[in-house]
């Protein structure tokens, strides 16, 4: 490597910088201050030959962050992979477990809203739609999105003005439900925000701009595909089921929404004078009086009201009546508020386990993660981090990785595996969002809709209940072209998804026999090129 300023600075060597530039300032002293007798040159020369011999072995000590890095070649021996791509009408936006049109038997209680997932998984790579390009950078893509690369894309949804929420805009709005609700405290009383029925989430990303971070959700295409222009805005969001089936989606809201929270229902003015409507809203008042929020019931009657559940059960448990118990520490106290943020992001989460050793993990949880962040993803692994809005982390724990990158223009989805311990909670008290999921089947979002996938250790367990390669094609569905995957991982992982990887034409390089990088090309296979 090239032993320059700029290295140097990059690699933010600056006690060495700050020796080296000491030794030097010695050095003229030296010249300065001396008689320029030839012995006395001679020192001159051996103390400049000092100077320059211990950059080169000091820079030279231990290993430096090039020769740790290697970029892995294709091998011409490994088995061959037959890649297709989808066929169908909504091949370009497949979404495995939503589109599996074949096995909807009724639609009588919106089972059509339901994940029905093929079996065995779909093993095709969703095509590229025409002409398509890489989203704009954040924050541009707050406001501006690419006409042709989202399915559904009308001129009502080309310009984000139009979608007012009464008042005078979203901006507006952010601001009348603050005046309206002093205890708010936009980011930082209120920092995590569900905002069901979402549009094109302006909602949420202008409440950005007060450090308040926004799940987004409505159902797939009933709005014009606007999940979707939501992710490539870079504002976080997902796809749910959103009925009215005997009042069951706000007893959901109930069961997820923080004692002391806030529910804020509201209508754009069209729909005021529209009797439907008024109908919903004079329910909706009803049904709110009646479970009374302030008071939960605890006694057990045919209702269901207060039946104890599996903990935080959430992963195909179907909607009921029932109202949830509030959540209890060891000692049966009511979990207190969050403090305010951004505290709250590196504080004892009031849901943190109170086994012996618990909060010590969780506080060396969060130091590895900002040194590991600070010290390697962001200078040794080959990311340009200026691309990244949209990233996941697949197997997210505390939310550690996250949480380290929270300085940055970035906002990160937090997904916590079924077959893990569920720390889900966890990460909503520091103040960012996340889900559950099952890896083996395919993710409830549109293709392309992530720049960086994080992965660490995920893949050890998965191996036991199904075949990576089936993780790899959810992953490359969901990852834009030119988005980056970071898998950190033991080499025998590695060595099984790098050739699958350099199937798709995928760019790879480890760092450290532990950190796999890939950058997803545009590559697709064709109808004459179904090897690879």
């Amino acid at each position: 490597m090239a032993i320059t300023v700029p290295n140097l600075i990059k690699e933010r060597n600056f006690p060495f910088i700050l020796t080296l530039s000491v030794l030097l300032l010695l050095c003229f002293a030296f010249l300065i201050f001396t008689n320029t007798k030839s012995n006395q040159s001679l020192g001159c020369t051996q103390w400049f030959l000092l100077c320059f011999a211990f950059l080169i072995f000091t820079k030279n000590d231990g290993v430096s962050a090039a020769a740790a890095v290697a970029v892995i070649n294709a091998d011409p021996n490994s088995p061959r992979i037959d890649w297709k791509l989808c066929k169908g009408t909504v091949a370009v936006d497949f979404i495995p477990c939503l589109d599996n049109f074949k096995a909807l038997k009724a639609r009588r209680h919106m089972e059509h809203r339901e994940r029905h997932c093929p079996d065995p998984n779909p093993r095709c790579l969703v095509p590229l739609p025409s002409g398509y390009r890489i989203p704009l950078p954040w924050p541009k893509s707050r406001d501006m999105v690419r006409y042709g690369i989202i399915m559904s894309l009308t001129q009502s949804l080309l310009s984000t003005r139009r979608t007012k929420t009464g008042c005078d805009g979203v901006i507006s709005y952010v601001e009348f439900i603050e005046r309206t609700l002093p205890t708010v405290e936009w980011g930082r009383h209120i920092r995590v925000i569900l905002d069901v029925g979402c549009g094109v989430a302006s909602f949420g990303g202008y409440l950005l701009d007060k450090n308040v971070i926004t799940m987004s959700f409505a159902p797939k295409d009933e709005h014009e595909a606007q999940i979707q222009f939501a992710l490539k805005r870079g504002i976080p969001a997902t796809l749910v089921h959103w009925d009215a089936d005997g009042g069951k989606p706000l007893l959901e809201l109930n069961r997820i929404l923080r004692p002391g929270g806030f529910f804020v229902w509201s209508a754009t003015p069209v729909y005021r004078d529209n009797e439907r409507d008024q109908n919903i809203w004079k329910a909706m008042v009803a049904l709110t009086k009646s479970i009374c929020w302030k008071v939960v019931a605890r006694t057990i009657d045919s209702s269901g009201i207060g039946l104890k559940d599996g903990k935080n059960s959430s992963w195909y448990v179907p909607l009921s009546h029932c109202l949830s118990l509030l959540p209890v520490d060891s000692m049966g106290n009511l979990f207190s508020w969050p403090v305010p943020w951004p505290k709250r992001l590196s504080s004892k989460p009031p849901s943190l386990s109170t086994e012996s050793g618990a909060v010590e993990m969780f506080y060396e949880d969060t130091k590895h993660w900002s040194d590991l962040v600070s010290d390697v993803y962001l200078n040794d692994l080959a990311i340009n981090w200026s691309s990244v809005r949209n990233v996941m982390d697949m197997n997210a724990h505390y939310g550690g990785f996250a949480a380290a990158l929270i300085d940055l223009p970035v906002r990160a989805m937090n997904v916590i595996p079924i077959d893990v311990p569920d720390t889900l909670s966890i990460i909503f008290d520091r103040g960012l969002i996340g889900i559950y999921h099952d890896w083996c089947e395919s993710l409830n979002t549109y293709p392309r809709t992530y720049d960086l996938l994080h992965s660490r250790f995920l893949f050890r367990n998965l191996t036991q209940r199904c075949d990576v390669l089936d993780v790899i094609v959810e992953m490359d569905r969901i990852l834009r072209p030119g988005g980056y995957i970071v898998v950190q991982d033991n080499m025998e992982i590695i060595n099984k998804l790098s050739p699958i990887l350099h199937s798709l034409h995928w760019s790879l390089t480890l760092y450290k026999d532990q950190f796999l990088v890939g950058k997803k090309g545009f590559w697709r296979p064709t109808f004459g090129e179904t090897k690879s």
